[in-house]
């Protein structure tokens, strides 16, 4: 059975979009976190884990 990653998996909260623009945004100077994950509608943590390429890896070749 094939890994389902990103926005493949059920319980995915971004959509691989998503994800690219808060790499987007973080490359671009946007340093709140906070407010990066509120209008993304995802935790503090999971925004810091895509930034610093913790998860999302799949998608690292976006990534500056």
């Amino acid at each position: 059975m094939p890994v389902l990653r990103g926005q493949l998996h059920p319980s995915a909260k971004l959509t691989d979009s998503q994800v690219i623009e808060i790499r987007k945004l973080w490359n671009m100077g946007h340093r709140n976190i906070r407010v990066i994950a509120q209008n993304n509608g995802v935790s503090y943590s999971n925004v810091k884990k895509i930034i610093n390429n913790k998860t999302w890896t799949h998608l690292s070749t976006f990534w500056g």
